[in-house]
């Protein structure tokens, strides 16, 4: 069984840096989960992090890429995919003939294999694993967010909400990141399912 130690910083990716010299090895072959997390307040704000870490041999990505050519396999889809490992999180690239399949209707099937595949490595590789395809969701990161800036100067001309079309939880993330660079602004999360609805309107006291 790997060694596990347990780390504290002030942040997540300094706990990281601080068990990958311990160990001596790459950020990306670490495995970690976060025990505790808080805030403390000594005058000022301070934020602690807690993470248990220990190697990776490798066999939970090993085990992860043959789940992943198996589901292709069994889909029929024409599509080769590679892994990209980073400190805090895993990525799998899809890439192929049949790639439209993968995008159609706003990526549900790629959205609905990121889910099945967190559900069942994520815990075991240490790490989120997200889901490309073609670059969409770098392409519908600045699509979003300059959606989300326009509904901003919207509600701020208006003074009234603006309540956006239900939304999947990558788009939700990249909306309410937006939003939270305008201090006068907020935005809300609304629904018990997997797609939700996004509220933007003015603070309280803004």
């Amino acid at each position: 069984m790997a060694e596990k130690k347990e780390f504290q910083a002030n942040s997540l990716k300094e706990a990281i840096q601080r068990a990958a010299e311990e160990f001596g090895v790459p950020e990306e072959k670490l495995k970690y989960r976060i025990i505790t997390e808080k805030t403390k307040y000594f005058g000022h704000k301070q934020r602690e992090i807690y993470i248990e870490a220990w190697r990776s041999d490798g066999s939970e990505q090993q085990g992860l890429e043959g789940f992943v050519r198996l589901l292709l396999g069994e889909m029929k889809l024409d599509l080769a995919f590679e892994l990209e490992a980073r400190s805090d999180f895993l990525r799998v690239n899809f890439s192929g003939n049949d790639y439209k399949l993968m995008l159609y209707q706003n990526g549900n099937l790629l959205n609905a294999v990121q889910y099945l595949i967190n559900r069942l490595f994520a815990d075991a590789v240490g790490k989120k694993i997200y889901c490309e395809c073609e670059n969409y969701r770098k392409k519908k990161e600045v699509e979003l967010s300059a959606q989300a800036h326009r509904y901003a100067r919207q509600v701020r001309r208006s003074g009234k909400p603006v309540e956006l079309p239900e939304m999947n939880p990558f788009e939700r993330r990249i909306i309410h990141m937006t939003i939270n660079k305008y201090s006068d602004l907020e935005s809300k999360s609304d629904g018990d399912n997997f797609l939700k609805v996004i509220t933007i309107r003015k603070k309280a006291n803004g």
